[in-house]
C-alpha cells in the first residue's frame, strides 16, 4: 500500500516512535488475512449462528492452506455447518476429509456416523460409530448414540451391549444406566428398570430421564399411583422445559398416557412414504447419482419395514437387491427380512453375501450366527460368534450365545462351562451373570450322567 505525504513532520526520538507505530498500523490494515485468521473468524461466526458467513470463511481458509495445522478441525466444523444447512453430501465429504487429515481424531468419525444414521444408512452409521468409540476409549458418546438409535429402532440386544460397554468404560455414566433402564421398561421388566433408573440417580442427582421413567415404572405398578406422581413432579422441577414436561403434567393430573418413548414409530401413511422414497431412488439412478439413489433406497427399506406390511417390504427389498445387491447393508436388510418371515435358509444365504462384502460387520455376524443356529448349522454359528467376540470385546450377547452354543447345542461341556465363566468374569453387571452358576451346574450334571467311553 502506498502512503501519500502530507507535509507534516515530527523531529527527534518522538518522531521515530510515531513513525514505527504508524508503520505497524499501516501494515496491519493493508496485510491480507492469513488462513489461520480466516479459520478463527469462520469458527467465531459459526458459534454466533452465522452459518453461511462462517462457512465462507472456513472454505477460504482451506482453499489457501488445505493441509494447514488447522485444516482437520476446519473440515470438521465445515461439515457441521453444511449438515445444519442441509448440504449432507458436502458435510459427509468434509468429515471424511477431516478424518484423512487426522486419522486419530474422534470427532469427524463420530459426526460422520451420526450423519449416516440420520440418512438411513444403519450399517455404515453403526460401523463408523464403533470405529469412533475405538479411537477414544474414554469418550462414550459413540456407544451411547448407537444405544439410543438401536433402542428407538427396536434392536434392543445391540442397544444393551452398547450401554453395558459404555458403563464399563464410565461406571458413573447416568446415561448408560438410564439407557439400560429404558430397554428393561420396554421389555416389561419393571423391577430391573427401576434398579437401573435408581442407579442413574445415584450417579447424577435429579437426572431428568431417570426421574420421568421412574414415574412411568410406578404408573405401571398397581397401587403406586402417588409414587408415580411424585417422580413426575420431581421431573418437572429438574426439567420444567424438558421434552416430556407436558406429558409429566398430564400424568400428575391422573391422565393415563401410553409409554411410546424409545419405540420405533410407524410413519404416517408408511406405504406411500416408502414408495415415494423408492421412486426418488429410481429418479436418482436415472440421473446418474448412484450414491444418492442408494441412500434413498435404504430409507425406503427402513420405512417399508416399519410400516408392518411384509408384502410391500419384500417387493421393495427385491428391487433394491436387483440394483444394490453388491452392498452389505442391503444384503443385511434381506437377511433380517427373511428371519422375520421365519425363513432362516434364505436369511443365511443373504447374510453370507453380506459377510463376504463386509467381513467385520458386527450386525451381519450376529444375524448370521442366529440364522445358522435356527438351521442347526452350529459350526457356522460358532465361527461367526467367535469372530464377533474377537472384534468386539464388549459384546456380551455374542459371548453369551457362544457359551450356549458350545454347551446346550453342541454338548461341549468344557468349552461351554469355560465360556459361561468368562462371561461372568467380564460382564458382572449383566443380569445374565446370575444365571451362570445354574447353567454350569446343568452342563456338569449332564456330562456326569453320560456313560464312559467304550474301551
Amino acid at each position: 500500500m502506498r502512503v501519500q505525504g502530507s507535509g507534516f513532520r515530527v523531529q527527534g526520538p518522538a518522531a521515530a516512535g510515531m513513525a514505527l507505530a504508524l508503520a505497524a498500523l499501516l501494515l496491519a490494515g493493508c496485510g491480507k488475512a492469513t488462513p489461520e485468521k480466516d479459520y478463527e473468524a469462520g469458527l467465531s461466526l459459526l458459534k454466533k449462528g452465522e452459518l453461511a458467513k462462517g462457512r465462507a470463511r472456513l472454505e477460504s481458509a482451506l482453499e489457501r492452506a488445505p493441509e494447514g495445522a488447522f485444516a482437520a478441525e476446519a473440515q470438521n466444523w465445515l461439515g457441521l455447518a453444511n449438515w445444519e444447512l442441509g448440504q449432507t453430501a458436502e458435510a459427509a465429504a468434509n468429515f471424511e476429509g477431516a478424518s484423512r487429515l487426522d486419522p486419530a481424531a474422534f470427532e469427524p468419525v463420530y459426526n460422520l456416523g451420526c450423519l449416516s444414521l440420520d440418512l438411513g444408512d444403519m450399517s455404515r452409521g453403526i460401523s463408523l460409530l464403533r470405529r469412533a468409540a475405538d479411537l477414544d476409549l474414554e469418550d462414550t458418546r459413540a456407544l451411547l448414540r448407537i444405544g439410543d438409535w438401536t433402542t428407538r429402532n427396536g434392536r434392543w440386544d445391540l442397544a444393551k451391549r452398547m450401554y453395558f460397554e459404555a458403563q464399563k468404560r464410565a461406571p458413573q455414566s447416568a446415561e448408560a444406566a438410564a439407557g439400560l433402564g429404558r430397554i428393561a421398561l420396554l421389555e416389561g421388566n419393571l423391577a430391573q428398570a427401576e434398579t437401573f433408573f435408581m442407579q442413574a440417580l445415584e450417579m447424577s442427582k435429579d437426572y431428568p430421564a431417570a426421574l420421568y421413567n421412574l414415574g412411568v415404572v410406578h404408573a405401571q405398578t398397581q397401587g403406586h399411583e402417588e409414587q408415580a406422581r411424585e417422580y413426575f413432579r420431581q421431573y418437572l422441577a429438574a426439567a420444567p422445559q424438558g421434552g416430556r414436561a407436558e406429558a409429566a403434567s398430564r400424568r400428575i393430573g391422573g391422565q393415563a398416557i401410553e409409554q411410546t418413548s424409545f419405540q420405533a414409530q410407524a410413519p404416517a401413511q408408511p406405504k406411500m412414504t416408502a414408495g415415494v422414497w423408492w421412486t426418488q431412488a429410481q429418479e436418482a439412478l436415472e440421473a446418474g447419482d448412484r450414491e444418492a439413489a442408494y441412500t434413498q433406497a435404504l430409507r425406503a427399506l427402513e420405512l417399508s419395514r416399519e410400516g408392518g406390511d411384509p408384502a410391500q417390504a419384500g417387493e421393495i427389498l427385491r428391487r433394491a437387491l436387483e440394483v444394490f445387491g453388491d452392498r452389505a447393508a442391503v444384503q443385511l436388510e434381506a437377511g433380517e427380512h427373511w428371519m422375520r418371515q421365519n425363513q432362516p435358509r434364505e436369511a443365511q444365504a443373504a447374510l453370507m453375501k453380506a459377510q463376504a462384502l463386509d467381513p467385520e460387520n458386527p450386525m451381519v455376524l450376529l444375524n448370521l450366527a442366529r440364522a445358522s443356529s435356527a438351521l442347526e448349522e452350529y459350526d457356522t454359528t460358532v465361527v461367526s460368534l467367535r469372530k464377533l467376540v474377537q472384534l468386539e470385546a464388549g459384546n456380551a450377547d455374542a459371548l453369551w450365545e457362544l457359551a450356549g452354543t458350545y454347551g446346550e447345542k453342541l454338548g461341549m461341556t468344557g468349552k461351554g462351562t469355560a465360556t459361561y465363566r468368562d462371561f461372568e468374569r467380564r460382564f458382572p453387571s449383566d443380569p445374565r451373570s446370575a444365571e451362570v452358576a445354574a447353567r454350569v451346574k446343568v452342563l456338569e450334571e449332564a456330562a456326569a450322567a453320560l456313560p464312559p467311553p467304550a474301551p
